[in-house]
């Protein structure tokens, strides 16, 4: 069991954009670059590939806060405690507005460290994922006892 632990809502965005990121940089960086490559025809594409930048930052601030708002969104956010049950990872809320809350084990499919937090994905969605900090663990053995049980239970339910 992993005692109360929450994590704030700009760190669970910094993961989101890791993520995010991680695999569609090249989109961000691609029509700036035709951009700059165009300043051999005309010097104007400068201004241009400025204007396209902030375009696509302006593009992924929507696609982002999509991820970022859903339900699976607040089990990082909110005081939780987390605890490994036989059907799943239980979440017991301190807010009286969020119940408990069972992660089932085929729901979850890894887990991964980013900025300080143990990151269980669950397989709704490519970027959902409950965030867990690192510093709830007593030490690096409880944290590894940890992540090794639901790999078991993970590979259980695989087979």
């Amino acid at each position: 069991m992993i005692s109360s632990n929450s994590i704030a809502s700009s760190t669970y965005m910094s993961i989101l954009y890791r993520l995010f990121f991680a695999q569609r940089w090249w989109l961000l960086v691609l029509p700036v670059v035709a951009c700059l490559a165009l300043m051999a025809v005309d010097v104007r594409f400068a201004y241009v590939a400025l204007i396209v930048a902030m375009a696509m930052v302006m593009i992924s601030l929507p696609i982002m806060y999509y991820y970022a708002l859903t339900q699976e969104s607040r089990w990082s956010i909110l005081e939780k405690t987390v605890t490994i049950a036989d059907n799943g990872l239980q979440l017991d809320f301190m807010s009286d507005k969020m119940c408990r809350h069972v992660i089932p084990w085929s729901d979850i499919s890894s887990t991964t460290a980013v900025c300080e937090c143990l990151i269980i994905r669950i397989r709704k969605n490519r970027y959902t994922f409950l965030a867990v900090p690192l510093k709830v663990f007593d030490s690096k053995e409880a944290l590894r006892e940890f992540v090794l049980t639901i790999h078991h239970h993970i590979s259980a339910g695989e087979a």
